[in-house]
């Protein structure tokens, strides 16, 4: 951050911190951590190099996330009389690829030969690419795909990231409709690899005043080759399968299968995590109640990956920092989008 951009961050704070006082949010303390926490999050998240907000319980304290360590000093020692604790995680993006920037369950499927997950996979599997034309998205890319998954009338879908099958690179909604690729046009895919069409995604509000639960959508599936709640394995070959959902808790033990980085295990470091996700270089969204695990657990690319524990559906992959990578919960994407996993 240049001079100007510090003064700005540092005038904005003072102001905050000045209309908090006044009732009583600095002050005073808070009926309960909790409160004080949704007071750090409208005092702090509006702030350059502000990454995210949580709290612990024992002892009782405000996390606040940071993008560079040369923002510690915007994060007040104590907020509504419970002091803060700064952890640095680098800033969080949404991972999609664009051109511009384990206890393994036993297999259920096998491919004759080990099959790449940058190219055109058939039947489709969770943990390849996947994306949208190129016209559509203004440039090629590529995120995974996550589930195939089915509704209550046993429609069948394809379950990625919304910024992967539902966006363009201006972070703008996609008609519905739109065609799905398998594998995204940065690995080469055009319109003869359409899989899917556009049906149905969570709206995402940008900006300080947007409550986002998760980056999520699917796709109606247009081919006739696809493998419901499987996901490629660590050999490229063989599957696992995810099935009924689960919740975690902070130290447990998550797989993903992504794109880039294939089947990957980290541990879970947060379960309430709030977080600034920016998803161009001037669009940002704030997501309530994530989950945060300890990287390396994916890169670039693996936005839309499928999350599990014993075999069970955590939520989707879809950013993340040096530091940590974000997880949407799979209760407010089943809820969302209506389906079944």
């Amino acid at each position: 951050m240049d001079a100007t951009g510090r003064c700005a961050s540092f005038i904005l704070l003072a102001l905050l911190l000045g209309s908090f006082a006044s009732a009583g949010a600095i002050r005073g303390r808070a009926p309960s951590i909790e409160e004080a926490r949704r007071r750090a999050e409208e005092m702090l998240l509006p702030l350059e190099g502000i990454a995210g907000v949580s709290h612990r319980v024992d002892p009782p304290r405000i996390i606040v996330y940071v993008e560079h360590e040369k923002y510690r000093g915007i994060v007040p020692p104590e907020i509504d009389g419970y002091k803060t604790e700064v952890v640095v995680i680098g800033k969080v993006k949404a991972l999609s690829l664009l051109q511009l920037e384990e206890g393994i369950k036993p297999s259920y499927y096998a491919y004759p030969a080990p099959v790449s997950r940058t190219g055109r996979v058939r039947p489709l599997v969770g943990g390849v690419s996947l994306g949208v034309p190129e016209d559509a998205f203004g440039g090629k890319m590529a995120g995974t795909l996550g589930l195939i998954v089915t509704d209550a009338s046993g429609n069948v879908y394809i379950l990625s990231n919304a910024h992967v099958i539902a966006m363009n690179s201006k972070a703008q909604f996609l008609p519905i409709g739109t065609a799905v690729l398998q594998p995204g046009t940065y690995d080469g895919g055009t319109l003869q690899d359409k899989v899917g069409e556009l049906y149905k995604y969570i709206p995402i509000t940008f900006g300080p005043k947007g409550r986002n639960y998760a980056d999520a959508a699917i796709a109606k599936v247009t081919i006739n080759e696809y493998l419901v709640g499987e996901v490629l394995g660590s050999d490229d070959q063989s599957t696992y399968s995810i099935s009924g959902v689960t919740e975690v808790s902070v130290g447990d033990t998550v797989r993903k299968s992504g794109r880039t980085t294939g089947v990957t295990v980290g541990t879970v470091v947060d379960v309430n995590a709030t977080v600034k996700v920016w998803y161009s270089t001037s669009k940002w969204a704030v997501f309530y109640d994530q989950i945060l695990v300890s990287q390396p657990f994916l890169e670039s690319g693996d936005s839309g990956s499928p999350v599990d524990k014993g075999g069970k559906f955590v939520g989707l992959a879809f950013a993340g920092s040096s530091s940590v990578a974000v997880v949407c919960k799979a209760k407010y994407i089943i809820s969302g989008l209506g389906i079944r996993v």
